[in-house]
């Protein structure tokens, strides 16, 4: 993940990084429903971190799908600057329930799949991407035709 980020936007310092993971993870967990990358988020005070993360022993990610969330992630929030995005990520749902006291700093899967597949994630007006009624209509189509 961290090689793949690096290809695509050098120069990133650790902590953007971990945060773009954030949205990398939540958008893959809800656009293909598996996580992006096997570490687990946690919730700090200056965003979320990844405890596990270790780039020496990272493997290059070779699927296409894993390189588009990437891409995706990059084109739409790499410009923000990291005080930007902090602040998206601590108004999530997700970050805000691994800051609730006795919980735990750990950020669930099932939150951030429920928080990135929101209408207000998936349906807004003045996003380019296809909605939810769009996706559903390609899906059948795609169907009908016999593919998957």
């Amino acid at each position: 993940m961290i090689i793949a980020m690096d290809a695509r936007r050098p120069g990133l310092s650790t902590a953007k990084k971990h945060l773009l993971m954030f949205f990398a993870q939540g958008h893959h967990l809800a656009w293909a429903d598996e996580p992006l990358f096997a570490e687990a988020l946690y919730a700090t005070e200056n965003g979320v971190t990844l405890h596990d993360m270790d780039t020496a022993d990272a493997v290059p990610i070779d699927d296409e799908a894993l390189h588009a969330t990437i891409t995706d992630v990059i084109v739409r929030y790499s410009a923000l600057s990291p005080a930007d995005l902090r602040t998206l990520v601590q108004a999530s749902l997700p970050w805000q329930l691994a800051q609730k006291p006795g919980g735990g700093t750990r950020i669930e899967r099932a939150w951030l799949t429920d928080w990135f597949r929101r209408p207000d994630e998936t349906d807004d007006p003045d996003d380019e991407r296809p909605d939810r009624a769009e996706r559903a209509e390609a899906e059948a189509y795609l169907a009908a035709r016999g593919r998957p």
